[in-house]
């Protein structure tokens, strides 16, 4: 008996309405922090702007994403198109690494020559990228749980509120203390959380793409469970294979060896193979 299991966790699906607005915050907030950045002479604003660009771009990406896997399958895309999302996770990242390494290279040379900074004009631009990315945040922060599209855009807003939050501080010690080299070395810092905050999503993105299994599943523990399943005698399990389409709707795909005399039951067994999935 060939079986297969494919469990889809509709209640977990990303909103659109969310992704609208937080493009339309962040356009704003981009213009603003590019004028400002430019205006000041803050690395770490201008970094900050950048990093808001790739957030507008990640949230479009993620958003088209969404429309096209929301068309059925066919007989050329049997599983449908909800991989897009995936890719799309996987495209935001990788742009995030080259922004990042942009924003280190930058860095490295106004280390070199440090510049004055219009101070006033880094706060002020600086408050309205936390509150328009504080917004985002809270926008996409449950569809994020759901769905790792939306997770690597909403990881794109919240290092762009924790930037927006440091580049603040760093401007107050600026009032105080004309020491310019904070500038440049918060946008290095600034850089390598959003480097280490993106590794996971890049490694689950790459997980759902090789096919790999979903975390979390123990495939001896699921083998046992399914050795245990009462009225039915089970001679044998073989060739089984699990892997998500995308986080939340996963694949099981086994051969389930019974007696001959069981076969008659196999929609009955079915059922009970099922049951252990939900």
């Amino acid at each position: 008996m060939h079986t297969h299991d494919k469990k889809n966790n509709t209640a977990k699906q990303p909103h659109e309405k969310p992704l609208i607005f937080s493009i339309i915050i962040n356009i704003i907030i981009t213009a603003a922090e590019i004028t400002g950045g430019v205006l000041s002479g803050s690395l770490a604003l201008l970094s900050d702007a950048f990093h808001n660009l790739s957030d507008v771009v990640s949230l479009i990406i993620s958003y088209f994403a969404i429309l096209i896997g929301k068309k059925p399958g066919n007989r050329v895309k049997t599983y449908g198109y909800k991989r897009a999302e995936i890719i799309a996770a996987l495209i935001n990242i990788l742009a995030l690494f080259v922004i990042c390494g942009f924003i280190i290279f930058e860095a490295v040379k106004r280390l070199k020559n440090p510049e004055p900074i219009n101070v006033p004009l880094m706060i002020s631009i600086a408050s309205i990228g936390l509150i328009g990315n504080g917004v985002s945040v809270l926008l996409l922060i449950k569809s994020s749980k759901s769905s790792l599209n939306i997770k690597s855009a909403f990881l794109h807003l919240l290092a762009d509120t924790i930037s927006s939050v440091a580049v603040i501080i760093t401007a107050i010690i600026l009032l105080f203390k004309p020491w310019y080299i904070l500038d440049t070395v918060l946008s290095v810092l600034i850089a390598l959380y959003i480097v280490k905050e993106s590794f996971s999503v890049l490694m689950e993105s790459l997980n759902i793409l090789m096919q790999g299994a979903p975390r979390g599943i123990d495939r001896e523990k699921l083998k046992k469970r399914l050795f245990e399943i009462k009225e039915v005698n089970i001679k044998g399990i073989h060739h089984i294979h699990m892997w998500n389409i995308t986080p939340g709707e996963t694949v099981f795909d086994a051969h389930v060896v019974v007696e001959k005399e069981d076969l008659k039951h196999a929609d009955s067994i079915i059922i009970k193979i099922n049951k252990i999935f939900f």
